[in-house]
């Protein structure tokens, strides 16, 4: 590492990706799963690096600059983009979410919080990056670990003091997440997911618990109670424990006082003291709070942001303000009125958020559901069966009408639906007499569903990637048929449309 060390004292960047090098670059060529970094290191010499660093070595072509070889490589690019960016988590309160369902929501629910309690925010995850006013699209849920060290140091660039970021899975076994300082972590649930990735749920799991490892011994962890899963890997912590729960026995207790299709209210109890970060709050109290969206998972998100807000100092009057003033994520549960037809948008991963979809549904006054789901692309057989299983088991429960779409055309080629996908999903509904219908397109799946609606009626719009256009179709549909006469006509339940 010492000379690593020389390198770094004069180097001027520190990337994986070939294409960023320029003059005076260290390139760590990583070994990835589809492409192989060590086949671009002659095509960083020629830009200027300084010198490659490797664990495969004997993939390298010949060079004329320094080779240094390392036991990970990618261990190596999160600790040499830390000293080169100067560490700049440990200038922040960065808390990390990690979990199958609900980062997202959670993330923006503190980044309001903290922006509701005057702090100047932070936030990397799924849908954006945002470094104090400035804000662009994400491309990973997690960046690699050279790209992360330079937000975090824009961060401190533009005097951001709080920060929340989301920690995949996928970004914990690939070592993007190494060398960061948290001041917190969040643990919202674990469901099956990601099998594409990490081949089976074991393997996924043992990734989602090396998150205490993140952490140390001296940040606090939260994590919802009411989860197995949660609480085998939150043994594994040996600093400061918050659990959550609803109407369990917790540090901080739920308990949901109302919900409907619109809006939340309910109470945290708080049981122990907090452990003092900077928060007042050091005594056994009840803190009332409202939000304007539904369902119980959305509670049990907005309960985790609560905790760590408070344990970031926090008041609860500000706290309740920042949550009555909450809007929706953008496609994670979006509720949408129109023609006396409600909407719900969201993006449906796993079996773990269809659950919570529909047992939100299950709240909701309606005269008719109508189930528009898309299948996932390039994400393997294995979760697409288990979504439709999921389905089917609702199917069993509730009255729902079922469309299934490929999406064609409505997705990037790293996102299209591919035949064992579409064979996995339809089969698994058929061998559960589940009753659909299947269109090719998106287009034509959400124009059968509207076709089929009337008021009072509820369309879900489910799915990732290949329902991102969901909403957009759906409202010029409504904007060009707006003197359309509703009908009794039921939905056909029993056929296949190839468009």
């Amino acid at each position: 590492m010492e000379i690593l060390d020389q390198l770094l004292a004069k180097a001027t960047g520190v990337t994986s990706n070939s294409r960023e090098i320029g003059p005076g670059y260290i390139f760590v060529a990583i070994r990835g799963r589809t492409t192989d970094g060590n086949r671009f290191a002659a095509d960083a010499a020629l830009k200027g690096a300084q010198a490659i660093v490797s664990d495969c070595p004997d993939n390298l072509p010949p060079l004329e600059i320094p080779v240094l070889v390392v036991p990970n490589a990618r261990r190596t690019l999160a600790e040499l983009a830390a000293v080169f960016y100067q560490h700049p988590s440990r200038n922040l309160s960065l808390v990390g979410i990690t979990g199958t369902n609900g980062k997202t929501t959670v993330a923006f629910m503190l980044d309001h919080i903290f922006r509701t309690a005057g702090f100047s925010t932070g936030l990397i995850g799924t849908i954006s990056i945002n470094i104090g006013n400035v804000s662009f699209p994400s491309t990973l849920t997690t960046p690699d670990a050279a790209t992360l060290q330079q937000y975090l140091a824009a961060m401190r660039q533009q005097k951001v003091s709080h920060a929340v970021m989301e920690v995949s899975a996928q970004g914990i076994e690939m070592q993007r997440v190494h060398n960061v300082s948290f001041s917190c972590g969040i643990l919202t649930n674990v469901s099956t997911d990601h099998l594409d990735f990490h081949g089976t749920f074991p393997a996924y799991l043992a990734a989602k618990s090396n998150f205490p490892a993140l952490l140390g011994s001296e940040v606090p962890l939260i994590i919802n109670n009411a989860d197995h899963y949660c609480r085998t890997i939150a043994a594994r912590h040996s600093g400061p424990l918050i659990t959550v729960a609803l109407e369990d026995k917790a540090d901080i207790t739920i308990k949901i006082l109302n919900t409907n299709n619109s809006n939340s209210s309910f109470t945290l109890t708080l049981t122990n003291p907090l452990p003092d970060i900077s928060s007042e709050l050091k005594r056994t109290d009840i803190i009332s709070l409202q939000l304007r969206l539904p369902g119980r998972h959305n509670i049990e998100n907005a309960a985790l942001a609560a905790a760590a807000a408070l344990l970031h100092g926090v008041s609860p009057t500000i706290l309740a303000k920042a949550l009555s003033t909450f809007s929706a994520v953008p496609r994670r549960m979006e509720i949408f009125h129109h023609a006396n037809i409600t909407i719900l948008d969201d993006t449906a991963l796993n079996p773990g958020s269809i659950n919570a979809i529909f047992e939100t549904l299950c709240t909701f006054p309606h005269r008719h559901l109508i189930v528009v789901n898309a299948i996932r692309g390039c994400r393997g057989a294995a979760i697409n069966s288990a979504n439709a299983l999921a389905m089917a088991n609702w199917r069993q429960k509730l009255s729902f009408s079922l469309i299934i779409t490929s999406s064609l055309g409505a997705t990037s080629l790293n996102n299209t639906v591919t035949t064992d996908e579409k064979s996995a999903f339809l089969t698994t509904l058929e061998n559960s007499n589940t009753p659909y219908i299947f269109t090719n397109t998106l287009s034509s799946a959400i124009l059968s569903a509207l076709d089929a609606a009337n008021p009072g009626d509820i369309i879900a719009l489910l799915g990732a990637q290949g329902m991102d256009d969901g909403y957009k179709i759906l409202s010029q549909l409504i904007h060009t048929n707006r003197q359309r006469t509703f009908d009794q006509t039921p939905l056909e339940t029993a056929r296949i449309i190839n468009c």
